[in-house]
């Protein structure tokens, strides 16, 4: 009889440890998706969680709820200062941000055990107290596990949820759909006598519930995170590929102007000769037909910056073979600040939008500004467009491009959150217009 009522004691402890396991991995996802690391060794990170992990459970091991809070509490504030940083963060703002993190946490995983509980003494089951801890431990875990996902990550690491699909929520809502049928088997053994192939199955299940929810989850936020690293890459390819054009034109140019120079002086005696004769239309006519030729080797300065200045250029040589008149209107501003990348995919971005809702318009324009507005910059651009803009949740315009439309204003929002501002899309008439306020971080 004593061996049985320690098998009871060591399933409660078995679910102890996943409990652990499971609130240790969370946590230091956390850290890891939210802050830098401070060193790079990843055997100092693997100790110290070991450590958190052995000490979390020792203490659990005492049933003291308050304390096992206090634990991670300390844990996480001893953490985000040897191991962590964020510095765009003030430190007081930052220590607090953490400690909330593991209250909300905490406060998911209670949700799961009440609600085994009240299921529990709604069905008057009556079997071992450490049996029972065990489901109210499991249905902590996967409630923790579960709305962490859905709900903590939302509010503590906004970037790696926003790309989260329809599709995904489908399986989100299939592996819950799993775990609770799952639940339902354990609740439905805990109101029977159990033989030692049903004990060995009820810790096996627990185990496998718990940590295939885990994967699964962490599975589908990687899905996630990959489909936004793809898309950064293909903006970065873009830009390799807009320095590539630009430095290829460059060479061309640098030929065309080692020509030019070598005949300048035979142009400049043809139009001395046309002055001499009085022949003033036709020296005018040659001048305007070597201007023509030069204009080429020529890149408008719109502003000092080389990445939006190859840009705007490129935008403008589009335009006109697409028969599209292009404004631009940009005082003395100093975007420097920004990172090449980011001025790549703001501007890339907006314009590509732009010159794709004009070539279906019959009013074929464009009008971009930028200019300085009390210690910000401001960006205005307004295009013509034809047929009905739909908006989705997000205020944003939807398209019929596909998903990687969608991925390309979610990364405009990004850099300009990044950079302290605010981005608004607006319909006026058959005008439809993007405006965006920025500063230096």
């Amino acid at each position: 009889m004593s061996i049985y009522y320690n098998s009871w004691q060591l399933l409660d402890v078995i679910g102890k440890l996943i409990s652990c396991v499971v609130t240790t991995s969370i946590v230091f996802q956390y850290f890891d998706a939210k802050y830098k690391r401070t060193y790079q060794s990843k055997l100092l990170y693997i100790c110290w969680i070991i450590c958190c992990l052995l000490a979390n459970f020792l203490l659990y091991l005492l049933d003291k709820p308050i304390i096992n809070i206090g634990f991670w509490i300390t844990a996480i504030t001893l953490t985000g200062m040897l191991f962590y940083y964020d510095e765009t963060m003030n430190k007081k703002k930052y220590y607090l941000t953490n400690i909330a993190f593991m209250l909300v946490y905490s406060t998911c995983e209670a949700v799961g055990g009440v609600c085994a509980e009240i299921v529990i003494l709604s069905l008057n089951f009556s079997q071992n107290e450490f049996l029972i801890e065990f489901i109210f431990t499991i249905c902590g875990s996967t409630a923790a596990i579960l709305l962490n996902y859905l709900v903590i990550k939302r509010l503590f690491v906004h970037g790696k949820t926003a790309g989260i699909s329809a599709g995904q929520y489908t399986i989100y809502a299939i592996i819950t759909a799993y775990v609770l049928v799952n639940v339902g088997e354990i609740l439905f053994l805990v109101n029977h006598e159990l033989s030692n192939k049903d004990y060995l199955f009820l810790i096996v299940d627990g185990i496998f519930i718990i940590f295939i929810n885990l994967y699964l989850f962490y599975l589908l936020d990687a899905f996630v995170e990959n489909k936004d690293l793809k898309y950064r890459i293909a903006l970065y390819e873009r830009q390799a590929k807009s320095n590539y054009d630009y430095y290829a034109k460059q060479v061309e140019n640098h030929r065309k102007a080692l020509a030019v120079i070598h005949d300048v002086r035979k142009h400049m005696r043809i139009v001395e000769d046309y002055e001499k004769m009085g022949a003033y239309i036709e020296k005018e006519d040659y001048v305007t037909s070597f201007e023509e030729m030069i204009s080429p080797l020529l890149m408008k300065q719109y502003c000092d910056n080389a990445i939006l200045n190859m840009i705007i250029n490129d935008k403008q040589e589009e335009c006109e073979k697409k028969e599209i008149e292009f404004q631009v209107d940009i005082l003395k501003i100093d975007i420097n600040f920004m990172e090449p990348i980011d001025i790549t995919t703001l501007f890339g971005n907006i314009l590509d939008n732009a010159i794709e809702a004009c070539e279906k318009s019959i009013d074929k324009q464009i009008h971009l500004k930028i200019s300085p507005f009390n210690g910000l910059i401001y960006v205005q651009l307004s295009n013509s467009f034809e047929g009905k803009i739909v908006w989705d949740t997000h205020g944003r315009p939807l398209s019929n491009k596909g998903n990687e439309h969608g991925i390309g204003l979610e990364n405009v929002e990004k850099v300009v959150h990044r950079y302290n501002g605010n981005i608004e899309f607006l319909e006026d008439g058959k005008r439809f217009i993007v405006e965006i306020m920025m500063s230096q971080p």
